[in-house]
């Protein structure tokens, strides 16, 4: 695997995320959810159907749905094409991952600096978009079960 390779995969992921996510929320959070549609409609802004979804849910207070709306967005609009661009770092790096000792990938659900109470990407492939939204889904359940929430 090539170190630099990997991170110019990763800074292209977290740069097409930030640029493609942002903007809209900001103008969102300065103009209003209205003013955006108006922009929108007119072509004077470009924002993809699934992510004004999103952003109407938040501005309705529906934040579990634009949570949900925004995290498809990313995986499968913004991400995936990344991933594709770069399926052969992602796939070294993905290779070099299931030889180290212990899972690097699975994140933790937690209060405290550990690596306890994992949640597992299980059957799931990272490389897939749909699995990473599915993978979204099965973190948010594991917070709302420490948070004690329904």
């Amino acid at each position: 695997m090539n170190p630099g390779e990997a991170l110019d995969a990763l800074r292209d992921a977290n740069t097409t995320i930030f640029t493609s996510v942002y903007p809209p929320n900001k103008f969102m959070h300065d103009c209003g959810y209205e003013r955006l549609k108006q922009c929108v409609a007119a072509g004077e802004l470009v924002v993809d159907d699934r992510l004004m979804g999103a952003l109407g849910e938040l501005n309705s207070g529906n934040l579990k749905k634009a949570a949900d709306l925004l995290a498809e967005h990313e995986q499968v609009d913004v991400v995936q094409p990344v991933y594709e661009r770069h399926e052969d770092t992602f796939d070294d790096m993905a290779t070099a991952e299931s030889l180290l000792p212990r899972d690097q990938t699975s994140i933790p659900i937690s209060y405290e600096c550990t690596r306890d109470n994992l949640v597992t990407l299980g059957d799931l492939a990272i490389q897939n978009a749909e699995d990473r939204v599915k993978y979204y889904g099965k973190l948010m359940d594991r917070m709302k079960e420490i948070e004690g929430l329904p």
